[in-house]
Formats: structure tokens, sequence, C-alpha cells
């Protein structure tokens, strides 16, 4: 577990299947990020299933965000390349829990945890008109480095540019 005065980042329990489906079906959760639409209660259950067993595995480092009690966020780390010691954030907020900072938080708390076990570098990849996400990026200290022409496939099958941020560990210089 991760702990601030402010959000717990917890493994998953298997009881939080009924609430992910709930919040998973906002309509701005599943247009920007890739959460399966429609988003069964099958799909929370299988996600549940494969998350609550442990937070830490080779393919995602995936954490539950609870305040005062209430799952209000998913925040995980996915794409690690183990070798290169790299890693992509993601993360989706309840509806009625934005706009509080809770997403950035979390993504600072992920990627200080992250850099404490080896990563090198984590990034994160938006669509260009998510402002908020972009917003959570910067104020968690990812730097934008570019946009992905192309990068990205919306739900119609279009294609669309993406934008890429990346953070980096603080490097303590000594004499």
């Amino acid at each position: 577990m991760l702990v601030d005065s402010k959000l717990l980042l917890r493994p998953w329990a298997p009881e939080d299947g009924a609430e992910v489906f709930e919040v998973c079906q906002d309509p701005a959760i599943q247009e920007f990020t890739t959460v399966p639409v429609p988003y069964t209660r099958e799909i929370s259950k299988a996600f549940i299933a494969s998350r609550a067993p442990s937070y830490l595995n080779r393919d995602v480092i995936s954490f539950a965000g609870v305040r005062s009690g209430e799952l209000v966020l998913s925040v995980s780390l996915h794409s690690i390349h183990e070798f290169d010691h790299v890693g992509e954030v993601g993360y989706w907020v309840k509806s009625t829990a934005r706009g509080e900072g809770l997403a950035t938080l979390a993504v600072r708390m992920i990627t200080d945890f992250a850099f404490g076990i080896g990563f090198r570098r984590i990034t994160a990849i938006t669509l260009p008109e998510n402002k908020a996400s972009q917003k959570t990026l910067l104020n968690a200290g990812f730097e934008m480095e570019t946009l992905l022409r192309q990068g990205m496939t919306k739900r119609d099958g279009s294609q669309t540019d993406a934008v890429l941020f990346a953070k980096f560990p603080s490097v303590a210089i000594s004499d």
C-alpha cells in the first residue's frame, strides 16, 4: 500500500468489482481511456481477477485509490519493459472525485514508487483534447515531450494524434 493523508493506494479486492463497473460507465472514462465499451460486469470481474492477486507483477503495477473509504480512482503502470526500466502510467477518476487533485497525487505516488524500485522513465499518452489529463500530468511533474502524429486509434477506428509526456527520477548530485 501507498499512503498519503488524502489518498490510499491499495491492491484491488474482489469486492471492488461492482464499483469499478459503475465508475466505468462514465462517458468521459470511455472516451479518454482504453476501457472496453460497452463495459460489462464480466469485464469488471475479469479486471479485478487479474489485479486482485497482487498489485505488482511483471506486466502491470495497479492500485485502487481510496479516499475516506470510497474507491475514487485507478492508477497503474503498464507497458512495462523491465530491461529498459520504463513503463507507462494510466489512470481514471470517478466523476464525483474530479477536480480535487487526487489524480495528480496518485500519479506522483505511483511514479515515486516506480522510481524507488528502479524505473528510469515513466511515460503517459493523452489525446490532444484531453486537457484535464494533461494538466494532471504536468502537475505530477511530467514534461510534454512531443506530438505523436497519428499515434492513437479512436473508438470509431479513425487515427488521431497523441501527446507524449514523460517523467524521470530526481537525480542527487554529490561532490
